[in-house]
């Protein structure tokens, strides 16, 4: 077994580059390719590989070896509706332990998404994005439900960086977000769960008519 600090770096660089889609969906992930890339031996790899599939990214089958985690747009569209109740119900639970100092964070974070085309970087706004959520989740009081929440969107972030600019997620995804803020801070659960679960639902539903498009392209 390798050192903890060097499989806890390669995870981290390893997650980073699929959801930065630096590796596709569907890709091979060879182990003497990432061995070079990285200045490592194969050992360590293997062992991140390993760590990745069990938190989704990654599909290690035998004979075939290790591939980017990939879904057909029915699947993807089955788990944002999953996603979309889950972090519906993470919100309704959330808003009443929602604190003003909570409100100033959110709010910071929106602030920071709102950024100029121009000026556009999908990892940091990624960032915020994931903290913004995870924020809400975490005030919850239900660490299971945010562990489940947590895992599902790792599961599917590779799709959304894919598809961030396309689907116009940076201004209908920060507006759904204020709006998300005002209701928290009216103190209305439940309307601030439904509009969570719209927020998450459409983003999800968007991807999916993306994918649709590209597999008919692709004949398959």
């Amino acid at each position: 077994m390798f050192p903890r600090t060097v499989k806890t770096a390669l995870v981290t660089r390893l997650r980073d580059e699929i959801v930065r889609g630096t590796f596709a969906p569907g890709e091979r992930l060879r182990l003497e390719e990432l061995a070079d890339r990285f200045e490592v031996s194969t050992m360590p790899i293997r062992e991140a590989l390993s760590a990745l599939e069990s938190e989704g990214l990654v599909v290690i089958r035998p004979h075939r070896g290790a591939h980017v985690t990939s879904f057909t747009a029915a699947e993807l569209r089955e788990l944002y509706e999953i996603r979309a109740v889950l972090e519906q119900l993470a919100t309704v639970r959330a808003v009443p332990h929602l604190t003003p100092a909570d409100l100033t964070r959110l709010q910071d974070l929106v602030d920071q998404m709102e950024v100029p085309d121009d000026a556009f970087d999908v990892a940091p706004f990624s960032q915020l994005n994931m903290a913004f959520h995870q924020l809400i989740y975490d005030r919850a009081g239900m660490p299971q439900l945010a562990a489940q929440i947590r895992d599902l969107r790792v599961r599917v972030q590779h799709y959304l960086h894919k598809h961030l600019e396309s689907t116009n997620y940076t201004m209908t995804g920060n507006v759904e977000h204020q709006r998300l803020i005002d209701l928290i801070r009216a103190g209305d659960a439940t309307a601030a769960g439904h509009e969570m679960h719209t927020h998450i639902l459409g983003t999800g539903l968007k991807i999916a008519e993306i994918m649709e498009r590209e597999e008919a392209l692709a004949g398959t």
